[in-house]
C-alpha cells in the first residue's frame, strides 16, 4: 500500500528541512547581536568571588538567560586593579552593554563613574553597606541607573552569636579601615548595636593595608584587654592577606576573631555570620534577569541576602580552648577546617 500524498509531502518537507540544518551545521546558529552583559570581579582568585560569580550566573539560567543563546556574557577580572576596571567599563559602554554586573566596592564605585554621563544600568553585589557610598534612592526614582544585592547582615543578629560563642564577652574590639566609607560605616553600625547589647566598645582603625601600621593597632587592642576581635564589612581588611595576618597575630594573643564574611573563617577567624555567598549571587543573578526582560532600573528593587549562614572555625575553636555548645555547633552551615 503506498504512503498517502498528504503524509509523503509532510515526510518531505521534513527531509528538506533535515538537509538544510545538515548543511547549515546541524543545528540554527543563535541570532546575531545578542545583547552583551559585563561582569567584573575585583579579585577573581577568591573564593568568595568566584562562589558569587556562581550562583550569579545560576540566577540568570533560572529565569531563562544562557549565555550564547540570548545573552553574550563577558566576564572580567580585575585582579584588585582600578585601571581594569575602568578599560572593562568603557568599552562595555562603548560597545553598547545592556548591563553591568559589578562584584566588589572597587568595581561599583569605579563603573558608576566611569559611566557617570552615559546610561548603562549597573547591578551591583558583594558590598557591605551600600547607602554608605552614595548608592541610596534619589529623590527622584527616574534617575536611578543602579540596583544590586548588598552583603548587609544586621550587626545585632551577627553579635549574638559571638556571645553564644563566648558568654564572658563584656569588651568588643571593633577594627576598620578609614580609607572607605564602607568601612566607618558598617563599623558604626557594630559599635552601636553592640553597645546595645550592653558590651563596651574599643574601635581602632586603620588608614591603609600596610601591615607593619596594622600590627601596632592590633597590639594596641589586645593590650586594652579585648574579649573578641569583630571585622565588619571592609573591603581593605577583606583581603586574604590582610585576613591572615589579623587572625594569626589573635590567636597568639587568645582572643576570638569574627568576621562579616565567610572568606574571614578560611583565613583563620572563628566564626562569620553572613549571607550565603551563591545564594546572595543568586538574588543578584535575578536582578540582572528583570533588567534583561525590559524592566526599568528603578522597578528593580535593592535587597540584602535573603539566606544567611553560619560558619565557624573548629581548629581555632580547639587553640582558643572554647566549647562551643552543641546547640551553636547544630546552627553552623560550614565548619572548618
Amino acid at each position: 500500500m503506498g504512503v498517502p500524498w498528504r503524509r509523503r509531502r509532510s515526510l518531505q518537507i521534513c527531509l528538506l528541512a533535515l538537509a538544510w540544518l545538515t548543511l547549515a551545521g546541524g543545528c540554527p546558529g543563535p541570532p546575531f547581536n545578542l545583547p552583551l552583559v559585563g561582569v567584573i570581579q575585583w579579585d577573581g582568585g577568591a573564593n568568595s568571588f568566584q562562589e558569587r560569580l556562581a550562583g550569579l550566573l545560576e540566577g540568570l539560567r533560572e529565569e531563562g538567560y544562557q549565555d550564547g543563546l540570548n545573552f553574550k556574557l563577558e566576564v572580567v577580572d580585575a585582579q584588585r586593579d582600578r585601571s581594569r576596571v575602568a578599560a572593562a567599563a568603557r568599552r562595555w559602554e562603548e560597545q553598547g552593554a545592556r548591563l553591568i554586573i559589578t562584584l566588589g566596592v572597587v568595581s561599583t564605585l569605579v563603573t558608576l563613574e566611569i559611566t557617570r554621563q552615559g546610561a548603562v544600568p549597573i547591578v551591583y553585589s558583594m558590598m557591605g553597606a551600600p547607602a554608605s557610598l552614595g548608592l541610596a534612592l534619589p529623590a527622584e526614582k527616574t534617575d536611578l541607573r543602579f540596583t544590586g544585592t548588598s552583603d548587609a547582615v544586621p550587626p545585632a543578629e551577627q553579635l549574638r552569636f559571638l556571645v553564644k560563642a563566648k558568654p564572658s564577652l563584656r569588651h568588643l574590639g571593633v577594627l576598620y579601615c578609614s580609607v572607605t566609607p564602607e568601612g566607618e560605616a558598617a563599623a558604626a553600625a557594630v559599635d552601636h548595636a553592640a553597645r546595645a547589647m550592653g558590651l563596651a566598645v574599643i574601635r581602632r582603625f586603620v588608614p591603609d593595608e600596610r601591615e607593619s601600621g596594622l600590627l601596632e593597632i592590633l597590639d594596641d587592642l589586645f593590650h586594652q584587654q579585648i574579649d573578641a576581635l569583630f571585622i565588619p564589612a571592609d573591603p581593605v581588611l577583606s583581603s586574604p592577606r590582610i585576613l591572615r595576618c589579623i587572625c594569626d597575630r589573635a590567636l597568639k594573643a587568645g582572643v576570638p576573631v569574627m568576621t562579616a564574611f565567610q572568606e574571614g573563617v578560611r583565613a583563620g577567624a572563628l566564626m562569620a555570620y553572613h549571607g550565603d555567598n551563591e545564594e546572595t549571587g543568586r538574588q543578584t543573578g535575578r536582578q540582572a534577569a528583570l533588567l534583561l526582560a525590559g524592566f526599568r532600573v528603578w522597578t528593580v528593587a535593592q535587597e540584602t541576602p535573603r539566606i544567611k549562614r553560619l560558619t565557624l572555625n573548629l581548629q581555632v575553636a580547639q587553640e582558643l580552648r572554647l566549647p562551643l555548645s552543641r546547640a551553636l555547633l547544630s546552627r553552623a552551615y560550614h565548619l572548618y577546617p
